[in-house]
């Protein structure tokens, strides 16, 4: 008859933890004591013999250890820093072995020394598993990665009196903003751009944000206003797309030869309008909810006329919700802030001096959201 072994892969029974009733260096705990702290050298294993214990790496939590779990093994053969900090929740007991203790311990039990080795080995085939997911998971975000660069504009358009500069930098390997620009052949003096921001980060949002680039470019190459547009991608997500991911857009049409602006909102951040006439700074605002959240329609389009010398900012809440080591926000007023330090007279100028501007304000910040920036100048 077969039989099969029900022991916990990552810990001791009852009658194994009995075995270390003799050994003396036997630790108290209370909740809070720090049993290993991250990065330290490590030259002790433990067995928690009562209590509960969390493991955290950089301040997350990454899992939880009972009574009669074996940690820290690893780093008692080859003294390596710890990997995590590993702290009590509750009250509870442990044993600290170092390598004599636990040579000592062997000697007496070699049983012990055959369950702990068991236990490495179960971990070990654990981390490998673990490792080759992670490496083939690296590889599917690279190839996303790919693709969705690729549907960006290999490079801005060549539109006569006007100047264009763009920047995109994801949070992760693939993220969900985008942004587009579109001339129709049929009418080449009239250029769109779009610009939006798909919640959440990562695959899921790059191929939401790959559905509502196509609909867009398709809308605009129809030659249909920027309001139509938006109502095109909000029936095909509301109807035919089964996702909780939402869009926020913004979407202009531009006349080349005149600086008449045709323009459409979905729960965008405003674009800015920096007059060089009057040196004001406007937003284009305009009603319109998020693209995917009702099923009816609440675009309009708003238009403007952009003089020789304005320019107008595009960007997504990666840019004013950058965030410092303090948490605190860029927000609006560090962006208009950079835009009433200097007069600017160059697309690429001003791109580049928001970019720095984001950087240094984040510094060692890890970037918490992606960040798209296009700019549109009119040249006087």
């Amino acid at each position: 008859m077969e039989t099969h072994d029900e022991r916990p892969p990552d810990s001791l029974l009852p009658d194994e933890l009995a075995l270390l009733d003799d050994v003396t260096d036997c630790l108290a705990l209370q909740p809070g004591d720090v049993v290993v702290r991250e990065n330290e050298p490590g030259r002790r294993m433990f067995v928690l013999l009562e209590g509960e214990l969390v493991v955290t790496v950089k301040g997350h939590e990454i899992d939880r250890l009972s009574a009669g779990t074996v940690f820290g093994e690893m780093a008692m053969i080859d003294s390596r820093p710890r990997s995590a900090t590993v702290s009590a929740v509750s009250a509870g007991r442990l044993v600290a072995l170092d390598r004599d203790g636990f040579r000592d311990l062997v000697r007496k039990a070699p049983e012990f020394a055959l369950r702990v080795m068991a236990i490495m080995s179960h971990r070990l085939r654990r981390m490998t598993e673990d490792e080759s997911q992670r490496l083939r998971m690296e590889e599917e975000l690279a190839v996303g990665r790919r693709i969705q660069l690729a549907m960006l504009p290999a490079s801005c358009p060549a539109v006569d009196g006007w100047q264009f500069a763009a920047a995109y930098k994801a949070a992760r390997e693939v993220g969900g903003d985008l942004y587009d620009f579109v001339i129709p052949p049929a009418d080449p003096q009239r250029l769109h751009i779009a610009i939006a921001d798909v919640t959440g980060k990562g695959v899921p949002a790059a191929l939401f944000m790959a559905v509502g680039r196509t609909i867009l470019r398709m809308e605009a190459l129809d030659l249909h206003t920027p309001a139509q547009a938006l109502s095109r991608v909000n029936r095909f997500v509301v109807n035919d797309v089964q996702s909780r991911l939402f869009m926020s857009a913004f979407v202009v049409q531009i006349d080349g030869a005149t600086g008449h602006v045709l323009y459409a909102n979905a729960g965008h951040n405003p674009p800015y309008w920096l007059r060089a006439g009057s040196g004001s700074l406007e937003t284009l605002s305009a009603p319109g909810l998020v693209v995917g959240a009702f099923d009816f329609d609440s675009f309009s389009d708003r238009e403007c006329h952009v003089a020789p010398g304005d320019f107008l900012v595009f960007f997504t809440d990666g840019i004013t919700e950058a965030r410092n080591a303090g948490g605190d926000f860029l927000d609006e007023e560090g962006l208009e802030a950079l835009f009433a330090s200097r007069k600017w007279s160059d697309a690429e100028e001003l791109l580049r001096a928001i970019v720095e501007r984001v950087e240094a304000f984040a510094g060692d910040a890890e970037q918490a959201d992606d960040y798209t920036v296009v700019i549109a100048h009119r040249l006087p």
